[in-house]
């Protein structure tokens, strides 16, 4: 019998630190996006562009990120094979997750600044950002939930920037940064949530 529960902790140590890497995986996703949209304010700030580059540069940027994480889930995969215990994804997911972000691009920078919600030009642009990184992680969350979990710890990249929708409504002036920002406070308590959820999967 204590063979067996010595198995057993060895095996719960090793599940855990699985999941561990899984959560540091997430927070790296969300790391790699708040890099992606830093660099797009960097960009912004030094030269006047018209709306359609968001239509370039968003899905350039989605697959500059996929292949860097990509690259990322093969060692989470390595990991899992050695233990046991492979990592996965659905292939519907994968096209389901992509389909998110088209959506959200399209949505957030084509469809919602020509409808003027906002007080001013920059106030619908900003609005149409909110708008895009909420819909598409939001979108990103519920196929997860459905193919891999739930994972609580994305909720406050795509709640945060939701409830910034009507605030920059109504801004005269500044919208745009303000919605970096809070895009920026929404990815970084992603990012810190997981990192806290890996640390308890390696406490277990």
């Amino acid at each position: 019998m204590e063979e067996v529960r010595e198995l057993k902790d060895v095996l719960e140590r090793v599940e855990g630190k699985l999941i561990a890497a899984g959560k540091l995986y997430g927070a790296m996703n969300f790391g790699a996006w708040l890099s992606v949209m830093l660099f797009y304010y960097v960009i912004i700030g030094v030269a006047d562009i018209p709306w359609q580059f968001n239509l370039v540069y968003w899905p350039v940027a989605f697959i500059v990120a996929m292949g860097f994480t990509g690259r990322a889930w093969k060692r989470l995969q390595k990991l899992g094979r050695v233990t046991g215990r492979e990592a996965e994804v659905s292939g519907k997911g994968g096209i389901l997750i992509a389909l998110s972000w088209i959506t959200g691009i399209i949505l957030g920078w084509g469809i919602i600044p020509r409808m003027s919600p906002g007080v001013n030009a920059e106030a619908s642009m900003a609005v149409g950002f909110l708008s895009f990184i909420a819909f598409s992680v939001f979108a990103m969350w519920l196929v997860f939930a459905k193919y891999g979990g739930v994972e609580r710890e994305i909720i406050p990249a795509f709640l945060i920037p939701a409830t910034g929708i009507p605030v920059a409504m109504r801004m005269e002036t500044g919208a745009m940064a303000w919605a970096g920002f809070l895009v920026g406070l929404g990815f970084s308590l992603a990012v810190v949530a997981y990192i806290y959820s890996a640390f308890r999967a390696i406490e277990r």
